[in-house]
């Protein structure tokens, strides 16, 4: 695999004690390390009552396409007080100016700068109607009258890329007015060649660069609990299980292992990136399906694909069941919560080719966040039921320990007019808190309002056709019954 490099640079953990700030020029370059984890055991197990599975795998820590966004040192990037600033001297903590949607329209909103990092891309040149010139990474992405589109083909990602046809979108009102000739795409050149580039993390989920709307890369800071840094730490140093498929045929070799529902994934996506060349998921999938074990898949990556028949072969020998997991409708919500997932609309059409596959796949409307998207739900329910899904579940957003301070600055960056409802709704629904720990009341909360949107999800599906669960591994619930068998030849109890 090519591992191009790139300078290391991280925001500051604040896991460490200690933090490392390199002199203009001093930074180390980062080569791309995967780190095998070689523990013994593949399967997790958990006894909450709450999530509805007890076991899971996980490949994957860290991902190897996460921070691909980024734009050239010199882009400027339009600050909060209306001045400009270069892309490289930007630092985490300035307030800068993202938007957010008013309907069909853009409005320029203070946001922060959340991290802040470089990189090492093949650079391309977009240049605009009026001569404008945009340096940046093909998988970089920039809003269009149509909307979020690559810079160029491929690269690594899935999705549309602008052609001759498009407007970019500046900071005004998105929709107001004929197209402006001067944001037209005139044309892209690969400049071949690769340059030093910058990114960063805003509280909107976007920024103004060179006068246009530029999306951000989203941090991930579950990347810090192992001691690593979240900026290019998390594309560049990426733990693997390379035996996860052994290990997982060990397990289920073990006397004591009784065929109990396993779940993929339990922590991160198995379907992220790097499982497109490492298979790992694949595999032990594979193990599976010799096993006739039970599984449950729950994902938003268009690359389960890739293994329909795997989950065939499942489907004949096993018990088997995966849900795509599609929150919102609306497109622009999704983008301010979720600003690095594929669209809802493609995660329906996953969906629907599952479905015609013969795989049982249902929908996950997870978290429903009251005040937000409890009232796209009945248009999930609606797409996932058309497209072919069979089952349908729900979590209310969860807000454990500091992940409320985190979510309710996120949201007053992102959708400021909506913040304080999105937060009343949220208190209605955990007795005047942000959270209730308490077992089976912190996945649904309770009250009113909590029990209307239980309501209201109950009798959508239903209309749909839809069987409901509100967690668990992709539908496949747990039963006492399995269909689990050890291959012939090998000891056991089945």
């Amino acid at each position: 695999m090519p591992s191009p490099l790139r300078p290391l640079e991280n925001p500051p953990n604040p896991w460490a004690t200690t933090d490392v700030e390199y002199l203009d020029g001093d930074a180390p370059l980062a080569e791309l390390h995967v780190y095998e984890d070689h523990t013994k055991g593949i399967l997790a197990h958990n006894d909450s009552p709450d999530v509805g599975f007890s076991w899971s795998v996980n490949p994957y820590r860290g991902c190897f396409h996460a921070c691909a966004y980024c734009l050239s040192g010199d882009t400027r990037i339009l600050m909060a007080d209306a001045t400009t600033k270069q892309l490289r001297d930007v630092r985490v903590g300035d307030s800068i100016c993202g938007t957010t949607a008013e309907g069909k329209y853009l409005r320029v909103v203070r946001t922060q700068v959340l991290a802040h990092w470089e990189t090492v891309k093949p650079a391309y040149r977009l240049t605009l109607g009026d001569g404008r010139a945009i340096i940046a990474s093909g998988d970089h992405r920039f809003l269009t009258r149509r909307g979020w589109k690559y810079v160029a083909e491929g690269n690594g990602h899935r999705g549309d890329y602008l052609t001759g046809s498009d407007v970019l979108v500046g900071a005004q009102a998105l929709g107001a007015g004929a197209p402006d000739s001067r944001l037209r795409v005139a044309r892209v050149e690969a400049l071949g060649r690769e340059m030093p580039m910058f990114d960063i993390t805003t509280g909107t989920g976007d920024f103004i660069a060179d006068g246009v709307v530029a999306h951000n890369c989203y941090a991930r800071p579950s990347h810090e609990y192992l001691s690593f840094g979240a900026g290019t730490d998390f594309e560049r140093k990426i733990v693997v299980k390379p035996n996860a498929p052994q290990l997982l045929r060990e397990a289920f070799d073990e006397p004591k292992w009784k065929g109990e529902l396993v779940v993929f994934s339990g922590v991160t996506d198995c379907y992220q990136p790097l499982e497109a060349s490492y298979r790992l998921t694949r595999g032990c999938l594979e193990v599976c399906a010799e096993y006739r074990q039970p599984v449950g898949i729950i994902s938003k990556a268009p690359l389960v694909e890739r293994d329909i028949d795997v989950f065939q072969e499942l489907t004949r020998s096993a018990r088997f069941s995966i849900a795509v997991s599609c929150p919102f409708w609306d497109e622009s919500k999704a983008r301010a919560i979720e600003p690095f997932v594929t669209t809802p609309a493609r995660r329906i059409r996953t969906i629907e080719r599952l479905a015609k596959a013969g795989i049982d796949v249902g929908v996950m409307v997870a978290p429903i966040i009251p005040g937000l998207n409890d009232e796209d739900m009945g248009e999930v329910l609606r797409a996932a039921a058309h497209a072919g899904a069979t089952h349908a579940g729900m979590v209310l957003l969860r807000l454990p320990g500091p992940v409320a301070d985190v979510f309710e600055q996120r949201l007053r960056a992102a959708l400021p007019l909506r913040a304080d409802r999105v937060l009343r709704r949220i208190r209605e629904t955990r007795g005047g808190k942000l959270y209730d720990s308490r077992f089976a009341v912190r996945g649904r909360g309770e009250g009113p309002y909590a029990e209307s949107i239980q309501a209201l999800f109950e009798q959508t599906a239903q209309r749909f056709g839809l069987r409901t669960h509100r967690t668990g591994g992709g539908g496949a619930e747990e039963r006492p019954e399995t269909t689990f068998r050890r291959p012939r030849g090998q000891l056991g109890l089945f």
